[in-house]
């Protein structure tokens, strides 16, 4: 297993260090089965298109379908689009018992003193969280994220083919040479810097058959 400070040292050097939280968090497998359960109903469509963002409730799947379509154009055109399904950490979502066990797990002491050995930053809350649900067609184009502390996207999806898209690539500040190519492996934890350094990323369009997902928890927090 690799130790925290080779970690941090990753951390402090690139702004951003992935690993497998399950060997540092092993009760994290419970919750992952969870997350696994819960019913496509309460997945809503999040889309960013030329027209502004679309939060679109599940059942709605034409005005999704036909706000993704235009995302998919701003996208081959080189403007910021995205298009997924996810679950906030909302009031509607309060009852999803999955989503708040693991809200919980990465809002834990666990996860917490992990983090903090591994930013050197002391982590205080969840200030944001949400599930987030690829399948064929999804994206999310370039961007770095709002300059809270740091975040991370803790990957859910099991066997992920790399074959089929849906992969993290981080672009160095300014240049368009991936840095890192990250497949989503199950339990891996992707920590990135949001507080002073731009690390800008994208996830790469899925092409997986159908129902066919890529699960992702992510989380801001406050330090």
């Amino acid at each position: 297993m690799i130790g925290y400070e080779v970690l941090r040292e990753r951390f402090q050097l690139d702004g951003y260090v992935h690993f497998d939280l399950r060997a540092f968090v092993p009760s994290i497998a419970d919750v992952v089965e969870r997350v696994a359960s819960i019913g496509e109903d309460r997945w809503s469509f999040i889309v960013k298109n030329r027209d502004g963002e679309h939060d679109l409730c599940s059942s709605d799947k034409v005005e999704a379908s036909r706000q993704h379509a235009i995302a998919d154009r701003d996208r081959e055109l080189g403007r910021f689009a995205f298009s997924f399904r996810w679950m906030p950490d909302s009031r509607e979502n309060a009852d999803v018992e999955a989503l708040q066990a693991m809200k919980q797990l990465m809002a834990s002491r666990p996860v917490l003193e992990l983090l903090g050995k591994v930013t050197g930053s002391v982590p205080l809350a969840v200030s944001q969280f949400y599930l987030s649900w690829f399948e064929h067609g999804h994206f999310l184009g370039t961007h770095c994220d709002p300059g809270q502390s740091f975040g991370v996207a803790l990957s859910l999806t099991k066997e992920w083919d790399p074959n089929h898209g849906g992969l993290t690539v981080v672009l160095p500040d300014g240049g368009k040479e991936p840095a890192a190519c990250l497949v989503p492996g199950l339990f891996t934890l992707l920590v990135f810097d949001t507080s002073a350094r731009r690390i800008p990323h994208f996830v790469s369009a899925v092409t997986a058959p159908a129902r066919r997902r890529r699960i992702t928890a992510v989380a801001r927090y406050r330090a």
